[in-house]
Parts: structure tokens; sequence; C-alpha cells
């Protein structure tokens, strides 16, 4: 099967999953908006946030050098996968141990906040080994084991949050049905990974040290990455009221939602990107590298262009109406929703040319403005001056890693497929503010419907493509 063929149907597969899986996530999270409130979901926001930013920082740049590692002709996968689970384990249980030692520091949290954020790390421990094990599926492109830890995953999530709010057990059990899930799913994906490897503690210093001397760049890079990319909610959460919190959390809850495929898509595509580049293959690695930027734009482009018009009906339909001002941030949030799904190509790119050193500073520069920016912004136009900071940043990181991709590798990408995706991506807006008054679930369907027979009449898309990803040799 050939390369791209492989790439898109395990991505499709994947994607479907995630679908499946988000709308389970998206209707936890409605249950949840709408028991606690503004003030209840911010304190939850708060909560989650907070945890995140550690989650993050306990990555260390260990998932991208376990990618590439086991991508390498001739690895062994034993070693490698041993050596970096146990890695990753203990330092997640050392820095997640910190996350409630310093929120007993910040005085703007609540103790129902501080109490939370104890309890949930838990969760979060078996959320940083998960993260890890996808990598493994990946490489095999056995993405389905995946799909499938997640999704059984979020309906324990489903039917715990939903025995919580029916007995009206509070914030704090529900967070318990959080950590719940991640265990779960941590189970599901530990008893699959057997079929291509046993896992087992090991303690090899030294392997320790070279995988860390190549991941550092990458985990002073996610560092940077995180005050911008987290911060905002962070430094509004200091600044203003849960309530507030609560508004932007909703907001932002969709735009997680819709930047996940493009960080998805580039996992599975970083193997072959590296492969390529280690071979000196610039045919194939061009190739790769241009497919993905045309499938990411195709998807990207309409969800923005939908976003942005349905702003309104989605907040309303997925939070209820108390969340009905969490329009104004969706509209800025999701103009940087496009900005992610280039920066994820060009990012993931810098790592498979190995140039994370580099941008490692670029990193640390779009960081300093972005902190500058949300401490200037926030404190006197609170959750707008949070999500216009957030469109800054991710525009000065997409600027900066596609110019370090383009003087490495020479490559320019194609914007032919880039055009028609925007042309019919307009037209579908044009098409939404007609029929404006519909039921936004009809309205969803219809985009969808006229956006693909636009594509399809333009030859952006074709049957040739649906066939290679349907299509198993």
């Amino acid at each position: 099967m050939r390369t791209e063929q492989q790439i898109i149907k395990n991505t499709t597969v994947h994607f479907l999953g995630k679908i499946i899986s988000l709308f389970l996530g998206l209707v936890a999270f409605s249950f949840i908006a709408r028991y606690l409130g503004r003030v209840g979901f911010g304190q939850f926001t708060i909560i989650i946030t907070f945890l995140q930013i550690f989650a993050i920082l306990t990555d260390l740049g260990l998932y991208l050098v376990f990618i590439r590692l086991i991508s390498l002709p001739g690895a062994d996968l034993h070693k490698i996968t041993s050596n970096i689970f146990t890695l990753r384990f203990f330092s997640s249980l050392f820095l997640l141990s910190l996350a409630p030692l310093v929120a007993l520091f910040i005085p703007q949290y609540s103790e129902i906040v501080k109490i939370g954020i104890a309890l949930t790390v838990i969760g979060y421990l078996f959320n940083s080994v998960v993260q890890l094990l996808t990598g493994l599926f990946q490489k095999q492109l056995d993405i389905k084991k995946v799909v499938l830890g997640e999704v059984i995953g979020r309906f324990v999530l489903i039917i715990f949050v939903f025995l919580a709010i029916w007995l009206k057990l509070g914030l704090l059990v529900i967070l318990g049905a959080l950590i719940l899930e991640k265990i779960v799913n941590f189970l599901i994906l530990n008893i699959f990974a057997k079929k291509y490897v046993t896992i087992s503690w090991s303690f090899d210093f030294a392997f320790w040290k070279k995988v860390l001397r190549e991941s550092w760049p990458i985990a002073l890079s996610v560092i940077f990455t995180t005050i911008y990319f987290k911060g905002d909610t962070l430094i509004l959460s200091l600044f203003k009221s849960s309530g507030e919190v609560g508004i932007y959390g909703a907001a932002y809850r969709v735009l997680e939602v819709l930047i996940m495929f493009p960080a998805l898509f580039m996992g599975l595509v970083l193997p072959f990107l590296s492969s390529a580049w280690a071979k000196r293959d610039l045919v194939s690695f061009k190739r790769v590298f241009q497919k993905s930027f045309d499938f990411l734009v195709s998807i990207g482009l309409p969800l923005i262009v939908g976003t942005f018009i349905l702003a309104k009906p989605i907040m309303i339909l997925i939070a209820g109406p108390e969340f009905v001002d969490s329009t104004g941030p969706l509209k800025i949030l999701v103009l940087a929703t496009g900005l992610i799904y280039l920066g994820n190509l060009f990012c993931w790119t810098i790592i498979a040319i190995r140039k994370q050193k580099i941008m490692m500073w670029r990193y640390l520069i779009t960081a300093g403005i972005a902190l500058v920016v949300y401490l200037i912004l926030i404190p006197s136009y609170s959750y707008w001056g949070a999500a216009w900071g957030t469109v800054l940043a991710e525009l000065l990181t997409v600027l900066l890693a596609f110019r370090l991709v383009q003087q490495t590798t020479k490559i320019l990408p194609s914007l032919k497929i880039f055009g028609k995706a925007l042309i019919g991506s307009l037209i579908m807006g044009g098409v939404l503010l007609i029929f404006s008054g519909w039921n936004i679930i009809l309205l969803v369907l219809l985009g969808g419907l006229v956006y693909g027979l636009i594509l399809f009449v333009v030859k952006g898309w074709s049957w040739k493509m649906f066939k290679e990803i349907f299509y198993v040799r």
C-alpha cells in the first residue's frame, strides 16, 4: 500500500473514531456546563487548565522522540518502549505531584478548586502514559485500538457524569468520573499494546541520558508553547471571576475539539516525514508534505467559516442559553483554529527535519510576546483580550515555523487546493447565511453537503481520493 494510502486510511479510521469520541465528549461537556452553570463550570475549567499545564510539561519531549526512535530502521522496540515508558511514568509522577502544592499558594483559587486539583492529578497521571502508548499504535498504523479505548472511556465518563448530576453529587464527583475515564482508557491500551511489545520497568540510565539529550529542546519548546496556549485561561483565572472563566472556557472547549484533528493527523504523518528526511528522499518528503497541507486546509477552512457563522447556535446547543455570551470569544478563537491547523503541519515537520533546537528559541520569543499581551489585555478586556492574545500568539508561531521549514527544506506548498477549499468554504458560508433561520443540525448537514459538492465540481476532491481512503489492498 502506498504511503499516502496508509496515512489517509489510518487517519480516516481515527477521524471517524474521533467523531464518535468527540460527540460523546461534547455530550458530557453539555451535561457538565448546564449542571454547573457559569461559576461552577469556571471552577471546572480552572482545575482542568491548571492540571493540563502540568500534564503538558510531563511530556518532556518524550512523545515525539519516542515516535521518531521507533520509526528508525532496526529499532529495538522493547528497549525503546520500556525505557521511555518508565521515564515518562516517574517524571509525570513527580511533576504532577507539584500541581496541588503550587495551587495551595494561589489565593484567588477557592478551596473546592484546590481540592479538585489534588484529586484529578490521579487521572492525568494515567493520561500521560496513554499518550505515550498512542505513539506505539501510530507507528504500527493500528490506530483503531486507540479509538476503541478512547470511545469506551468516553462512554464510562458519560455514564458516571449522568449519575453524578442525577444524584446531585457536585463538582468533585464529576471530576471523579473524569479520572475513571482515563484509567479505563489506560487499561484497554495497555492490554492491546502486548500484541506488539511487552512493556517492563527499565532503568537504562545511559539510554535515558541519550533520549533526554535529544528531547530537551522539544521539552523547552513545549514549555514555551504552553505559556501562550494555556496562559490565557490561567491568567484570566487570576484576574477575573470564575463566571468569566466559565464563559471563555466554554468557547475554548469548542476550539479544543476543532484542533484535535490536525494533531492526530500529523502524529500519523510524522514517521513517514522522519523516515523520508533521514534517507534524503526529498521527492517522497515533498509529496507527503504537500498532501498533508492539502488535506489539512481542505478540512480546516470549512470548519473555520462554518463555526464563525454558526457560533451562537453552536454555543446554545452545546452549553445552553446561559453560555450565549461565549459566542463572541468563539468567533475570535476560530481564527486561531485555522492558524493552529497550519501550525501543526509546520511544527511537526520541524521535528521530522530535526530543527527543534532552532525552533525552541522562536517558541521562546512567541511565549514572551504572548505573556506580555495577555497581561496587558486580560485585566482590562477579560476574555476578549484572552481570545485576541491567542490569535496573535498562533499567528506568530505559524510565521516563525513556516520560515524555518522553508529555509531548511526549500519547499513552498502549492496553494492550488487551498484556493479551491477557500472558494468552497466562502460559498458554503453564503448558503449558511441565507438559511440561518434553520435548525443548527440541518445547517451543519447543509453546509457539509454544499462544501463537498463544490470541492468535487472544482476538482479539489475526487472519487480516486476516497477510493484511496477506503480501499485496502
